[in-house]
């Protein structure tokens, strides 16, 4: 696990050795255990060095190319960068990839010499066999950049969901990728400066989607993507569209087996417990790091460690019993650490980690439970993933319940039904209160067409919203359904939950629970890993009839019956929590100054992107408790805090980020 980062270009200049240096040094948390560099025509180089000689390096373009090493797998001798037999091919990478000893000895049979046993020259190996379409080879995560001196090319690659970051820009005519912005943002010329559109889109799904970043001019290569950058020639092309059976009309299912459901997923968990550091597992108490942990208990000769969060105080969001339980069936060494609303004081620390706003509120447990394994592990298995492929969320329900819905008169739906539930207090934590909101979403866009029925059920701000909120002349204004639209469109032969399960594995699924996994595992030097996102086990989910997912109000059919016997009962069928953050209750109580400070009158005036009597209006609102608007809040709230740190200041270097930094009080 590594941070990288580089660049290339037509020429070498005397200070690349010195802003290589300085874009590897903010990855540094990424990778404590070692560093590398090497440019162009004077291979491998150390770092932090003085002035690169431009004069050694001949005519054409240059390249420069760095990282960061949390030891895994050989520590010894995986020291990267790695280059091929005769020193024209360099590779640095972050990431893990599973068959790499299969993928070795293939290389091996057809005349490749190793040095070392580790998984980054194996891809180094088969680029020089199979040239870019290596990446179809490649089982595992991954964010690499491989420089063929020969061809002057320069490869950047994605794994298939994204579970592992890569960025870049362009400065003049140079290319400068990296793992994180913050390291991005170290070289000189590229901007620090707001993207209109994917603030306009955060609004909507509280993330921003790829390929956009919420900085002008910087992008994310987006999931299953590879960049081809040869002589100055930029090539962005997509190597995986998603699981065979869910972008392929012709491909063909298969019957639902519990035990082969067990089969597949067991086998991913051994091949992801590969490592020569201690390992353990996050758990939730929820079905998937259930299973997780249920089959590394099988598969290891000492008890799992596992690590959970709880809330004191906050019974909806509290799921620390039902962890405590799966741990004690299976015998696990279980640690668990409990959430107080003072934590919201790492929230600075936690942005500076994350470079762009996200208002998932999750990631306040996120940090502290990554922290809380740190201290005893350096890999964490998680079950991310398992709802967008088995089926999961309450959500793939919708269009089978909207059918249904639609059939009373529109009339008594949106004249007498609606406004009675928009009556109704929504503004507390009873189950009642979040049935009603949930009642009040799920009715609101029911005579739209299915794909924006859906995503309208996944948004926060809606188009109007977004119009009255936005001051004038800020975003064009368009639809954040449309990018999304395609991807529906490609699942076409698919019943419509498959066709979400497809389009929630290509878009939120990276740009939300990856995105903050990746950099809060990697804020503690520790890495995440997913079972769960392994191609077989994708594809296998792919191929099973959507009855087998979901029926009823039945959700993970198939997975919960391959767990029957192997995790407790009352977990077995246990309604879906989720790993939220009692934001509603906090911004109420603990939190209401943060509001008062962030969103005041004059400081969103100041800031000049929204209607202060718009934000006005909901803090109003929220504080009254009728209605939640919490997570509208939330965003905002997130929004400026990342203006104060990113765009007033540059503070992506700062270590140790505080609320005082960014002028707030709490």
């Amino acid at each position: 696990m590594c941070g990288i980062c580089g660049f290339v270009g037509p020429d070498a200049t005397a200070e690349d050795a010195v802003l290589l240096a300085r874009m590897n040094a903010v990855l540094q948390y990424r990778g404590p255990d070692d560093d590398g560099a090497y440019l162009s025509g004077q291979g491998e180089i150390s770092l932090p060095g003085g002035e690169a000689d431009p004069t050694q390096r001949g005519p054409g373009p240059h390249a420069a190319l760095a990282m960061r090493r949390l030891s895994i797998i050989d520590l010894e001798a995986g020291h990267q960068p790695i280059t091929n037999e005769d020193g024209t091919c360099w590779i640095v990478y972050n990431g893990e990839v599973y068959n790499f000893a299969q993928l070795r000895a293939e290389l091996e049979a057809r005349g490749h010499r190793f040095k070392t046993r580790t998984d980054t020259e194996a891809l180094l190996h088969a680029y020089e066999e199979y040239g870019p379409d290596c990446v179809h080879r490649f089982r595992g995560m991954f964010g690499l950049a491989i420089w063929d001196e020969g061809r002057q090319r320069l490869l950047l690659a994605r794994d298939p969901t994204g579970i592992k970051p890569l960025y870049y820009v362009q400065v003049g005519e140079r290319l400068v990728f990296a793992s994180e912005i913050k390291s991005l943002l170290q070289y000189p010329g590229v901007r620090r400066e707001l993207d209109e559109e994917s603030l306009y889109h955060f609004l909507s799904y509280l993330y921003v989607p790829a390929p956009g970043t919420m900085f002008a001019g910087i992008r994310q290569l987006p999931p299953g993507h590879r960049l081809i950058w040869e002589r100055g020639v930029v090539t962005v092309e997509e190597y995986w569209a998603g699981p065979e059976a869910w972008v392929d009309a012709q491909a063909q299912g298969e019957p639902a087996r519990p035990e082969q459901a067990w089969d597949i997923l067991r086998e991913s968990v051994e091949a992801h417990l590969v490592s020569d550091v201690p390992l353990g597992a996050f758990l939730s108490g929820g079905i998937d790091s259930c299973a997780i942990v249920a089959m590394m208990a099988e598969l290891m000769d000492e008890p799992p460690r596992t690590y959970s969060i709880g809330f004191r105080g906050a019974g909806l969001y509290d799921e620390s019993p039902h962890a405590r339980a799966m741990a004690e069936h299976v015998g696990a060494e279980h640690t668990e650490f409990h959430i107080e609303s003072e934590t919201v004081e790492d929230l600075p620390r936690i942005l500076r980690h994350l470079d762009e706003p996200l208002a998932d509120a999750s990631v306040i447990p996120n940090y502290h439970v990554a922290r809380l394994a740190r201290q005893e592990v350096t890999v964490a298995l998680t079950g991310i993933g398992g709802d967008e492929l088995f089926g999961g969320y309450q959500r793939y329900f919708g269009d089978a319940l909207a059918q249904r819905w639609r059939r009373i008169p529109r009339l008594l739906r949106q004249g007498v039904l609606l406004p009675i539930l928009r009556a109704l207090p929504s503004g507390g934590e009873t189950r009642f209160q979040n049935t009603v909101r949930l009642a009040e979403k799920f009715l609101a866009p029911l005579d739209q067409p299915p794909e924006d029925r859906y995503l309208a059920w996944n948004s926060f701000f809606d188009q109007d919203a977004k119009q009255a909120l936005l001051a004038e002349g800020v975003c064009e204004r368009r639809s954040s359904y449309d990018i999304f639209r395609p991807l529906f469109a490609r699942a076409a032969h698919r019943p419509f939950a498959d066709r979400a399960m497809y389009v929630d594995l290509k878009t939120y699924l990276p740009g939300d629970p990856l995105f903050l996994s990746d950099r809060l595992t990697m804020a503690h030097s520790l890495e995440a890993r997913v079972p769960f996102l392994d191609v077989k086990v994708m594809d296998y989910a792919a191929r099973l009839p959507l009855e087998s997912k979901i029926r009823g109000r039945g959700t993970k059919l198939v997975l919960r019956e391959a767990l029957r016997g192997r995790i407790p009962e009352s977990l077995l069928h246990r309604p879906k929590q989720g790993f939220g953050t009692p934001i509603d209750v906090w911004l109420k109580n603990e939190l209401q100054s943060l509001p008062n400070q962030l969103l005041s009158r004059e400081a969103v005036e100041a800031r000049g992107l929204f209607r202060a009597d718009a934000v006005q209006d909901l803090v109003e609102r929220q504080r009254a408790g009728r209605r939640d608007f919490s997570q509208h809040l939330w965003a905002l709230l997130m929004f400026e805090l990342w203006c104060r740190a990113y765009l007033d200041h540059d503070y992506s270097a700062r270590e140790d980020l505080t609320f005082a930094d960014l002028d707030v009080r709490v």
